[in-house]
C-alpha cells in the first residue's frame, strides 16, 4: 500500500465528485470514510482485507442508486479506482462491478 500517495490524495483535493450536488453531498463521506479505512490498515494489509473495505464502500453507494446517473457513475469509479490503484488492487480487474448495484 502507497500510504503515503494515500494520505497525499486525501490532503490534495481528496474526493471530487461530479454530478448532482445533493447525490455528492450524500457519497463523498461515504468515500471519505473508505480513505480513512485505507489509511488506517498496516502497511502490509492483505487483498482480500483491502478489499472488503472497498466492498463496504461501494455498498453503502448502492443505497443512492436511484439518484445515480452516468456522470455520477463514471465520476464515483473514477475516484474508486484511483484509490484501488494507489493501495495495490489493479483496476483493470474492475472489482467495483462485482458490487456495484443497478447504477
Amino acid at each position: 500500500m502507497k500510504r503515503k500517495e494515500l494520505a497525499h490524495f486525501q490532503t490534495q483535493g481528496g474526493v471530487s465528485l461530479d454530478g448532482e450536488e445533493n447525490l455528492i453531498n450524500n457519497v463523498t463521506p461515504i468515500i471519505e470514510k473508505l480513505v480513512k479505512h485505507l489509511l488506517a490498515l498496516p502497511e502490509k494489509a492483505s487483498k482480500p482485507t483491502i478489499l472488503n473495505l472497498f466492498k463496504k464502500c461501494i455498498l453503502s453507494i448502492n443505497n443512492f442508486h436511484d439518484e445515480i446517473e452516468t456522470v455520477e457513475r463514471e465520476s464515483i469509479l473514477e475516484i474508486i479506482y484511483t484509490l484501488g490503484e494507489i493501495v495495490g488492487v489493479d483496476p483493470a480487474s474492475e472489482f467495483a462491478e462485482e458490487w456495484r448495484g443497478d447504477w
